[in-house]
C-alpha cells in the first residue's frame, strides 16, 4: 500500500513538472495549477498513510530501513518507487505548429515587412493596437475559411 502510494506521488510529481516544463516552453510563466493540486495531494495521502502505518523499527522495502520519520520515509519511498506518467506528451499534438510559428520568425525581415514595422511604429499605441486587432482577426476569418 505505501508503495502504491509512493508510486501515485512521483507520478504527479512527474506530471506537475511535466507541465511546468511545457508552461516554459511556451514562454509563459508557470503558476499553480490542478496538477499541483494533485501533486499536493498525493504527497499529503503518502504523509499520513506513514504516519498511520506503525512502522516497526528494522521495516525493510527494497533492501532499504525506512525511517521512523514519516517525512524522511515518504521521500525513501518516492526515491524506489517507479513514476510512470501514462499520459502522452503533452506538446505532441501543437508541436509541429510550434516550430513552423518560431520557423516563420527565424528569418529576417524583408525590406517591406519592415517598412510595415516602421508604419506601425509611428502610429499611437491605440491605433497601432486597432491595426494589429483587425490583421489577427482578418487571419482568423481566413484559417476558418
Amino acid at each position: 500500500m505505501l508503495l502504491a502510494l509512493a508510486q501515485r506521488a512521483k507520478e504527479t510529481r512527474l506530471r506537475w513538472h511535466a507541465d511546468r516544463a511545457a508552461v516554459r516552453a511556451r514562454g509563459e510563466t508557470p503558476v499553480r495549477t490542478d496538477t499541483f493540486a494533485h501533486h499536493v495531494q498525493a504527497d499529503l495521502c503518502l504523509l499520513a498513510a506513514l504516519k498511520a502505518a506503525d512502522i516497526p523499527a528494522n521495516f525493510r522495502v527494497y533492501d532499504i530501513t525506512l525511517s521512523r520519520d514519516p517525512v524522511r520515509a515518504a521521500e525513501q519511498l518516492r526515491e524506489i518507487a517507479y513514476g510512470y506518467d501514462g499520459s502522452r506528451p503533452i506538446e505532441a499534438e501543437h508541436e509541429a505548429a510550434r516550430l513552423a510559428y518560431k520557423a516563420a520568425f527565424v528569418e529576417p525581415l524583408s525590406d517591406q515587412e519592415q517598412q510595415y514595422v516602421e508604419i506601425l511604429a509611428d502610429l499611437p499605441a491605440a491605433r497601432r493596437d486597432k491595426v494589429i486587432e483587425e490583421v489577427e482577426d482578418r487571419a482568423r476569418r481566413r484559417e476558418q475559411a
